[in-house]
């Protein structure tokens, strides 16, 4: 018997409070702004650098769940 693939995920995005949304900025700002330090600090220290790969890798994420949530914005 020969299964159906399924697929990798479904998105459904129904009604996503605006607090959420904000709350999602507030984020982005916030790894921005650490990232800003961890990258001044990474010159001097390997351990930063390390960090800073890392937090570099998490906030992409965050970016890319963002504008997915958030299609509308980039067509202002």
């Amino acid at each position: 018997m020969h299964e159906k693939p399924h697929p990798q995920h479904e998105t459904i995005f129904i009604g996503i409070p605006a607090e959420t949304l904000e709350s999602l900025d507030r984020i982005q700002a916030g790894l921005d702004s650490v990232l800003s330090l961890l990258e001044v600090e990474s010159e001097r220290s390997e351990g930063c650098h390390g960090v800073h790969c890392l937090l570099a890798m998490i906030k992409m994420q965050v970016d890319q769940m963002a504008e997915a949530l958030q299609p509308e914005a980039e067509s202002l």
